[in-house]
């Protein structure tokens, strides 16, 4: 399966077989519409093709600096449905989106405002099927042109365990909301008058902060846990060993215990690493001849070897996770989490 842009020409081409066919009247945009959004470079057409057979479409809708689209059509062709095309289309839309920088956003009409039964389970079918595709919940309403939605969160990653910040998914969605409805003084309607966002009452429960942080620094932690590993595989280097030659290069004549109380590690912890370290000759160990039950721990030029190698990694890392930040929202992320590890005194 292939992911294909589409022209202006070629969805025009379809939009009457295809989009007509697949979506009602009133969910369907018309196309003067959707060729402005397009013309615009506010609205996206991609097409999933097996060989050369249509095997499913998508249209989204982005703006500038916002690091996320909004899915506005999908629909899989009538003799593809069924197996598994919509999941395999969904991830090749994730991975394009992701070498972008940017996450999908979507809407599914809300199982509890369903009118019948049978319109319920349809609607939960839907939920179940973006679930099984990766989707999260955002904790986001939307009620646009009378039907209401709720937003879910494609995260770029299959590996990604996402935070989910309402308030900046609200905020997100309602840019790009407005970078599609018409507005002006030859707009039929104002935006207000047609959409609103909204965030559920959940959304905001006592204890969300705390536990989404956990999630987050939790998550960071691993990623760069399991990025360094397999970066220094061939080094033979495990857990903390890295941050250890570090530790060491920066201040040489360091002991095993002040790295322990450094690093918050536990002191067997360090003296395994340490050993090995040695093991690999990229360290050694001096008495101190001040106290000679204490060992203070040097660089071997292998060491020091290393020790840009291993900064570099670190740097490829940090760049990958905070790609999608601009150079002030870094600076702002880093004031923040000095703010919180100071006890919040802003010292």
């Amino acid at each position: 399966m292939t992911l294909r842009s589409l022209s202006i020409d070629d969805t025009k081409a379809m939009y009457q077989p295809c989009f007509a066919r697949d979506f009602p009247p009133d969910e369907l945009m018309p196309w003067a519409w959707m060729k402005r959004l397009i013309k615009s470079n506010r609205q996206e057409a991609v097409g999933f093709y097996d060989g050369e057979a249509l095997a499913a479409y998508a249209v989204f809708i982005t703006e500038q600096g916002v690091p996320a689209a909004l899915l506005n059509y999908f629909a899989v062709e009538p003799d593809r449905r069924g197996q598994g095309t919509g999941s395999e289309c969904l991830g090749l839309l994730r991975q394009a989106l992701a070498a972008a920088g940017a996450s999908l956003l979507f809407e599914v009409e809300s199982p509890e405002c369903a009118a019948t039964p049978e319109d319920r389970t349809l609607r939960q079918r839907r939920v179940s099927f973006y679930r099984r595709c990766g989707a999260v919940d955002t904790g986001v309403d939307s009620v646009l042109f009378g039907v209401d939605y709720h937003i879910m969160l494609l995260p770029p990653s299959e590996e990604a365990a996402p935070v989910v910040d309402s308030e900046r998914i609200a905020a997100a969605l309602e840019k790009l909301y407005r970078s599609a409805i018409p507005q002006g003084p030859e707009a039929e309607f104002t935006f207000e008058q047609v959409c609103q966002v909204r965030l559920r009452p959940e959304s905001q429960e006592p204890g969300r902060f705390s536990r989404e942080l956990g999630r987050a620094l939790t998550f960071l932690f691993r990623g760069r846990k399991k990025f360094m590993g397999e970066s220094l595989k061939e080094y033979d280097f495990t857990g903390a060993m890295h941050m250890i030659l570090l530790h060491v290069d920066r201040h040489p004549g360091a002991s095993q215990d002040s790295i322990a109380n450094h690093m918050y590690l536990d002191k067997c912890t360090v003296a395994r690493r340490t050993k090995r370290l040695e093991e690999l000759g990229c360290l050694y160990r001096e008495t101190d001849p001040l106290d000679r039950r204490q060992n203070k721990l040097y660089l071997t030029e292998k060491g020091r070897e290393l020790a840009p190698v291993i900064r570099d990694y670190l740097a490829q890392w940090g760049n990958q996770t905070a790609a999608s930040l601009t150079p002030e929202e870094k600076q702002e992320l880093l004031r923040l989490l000095a703010k919180m590890t100071s006890g919040g005194t802003g010292a």
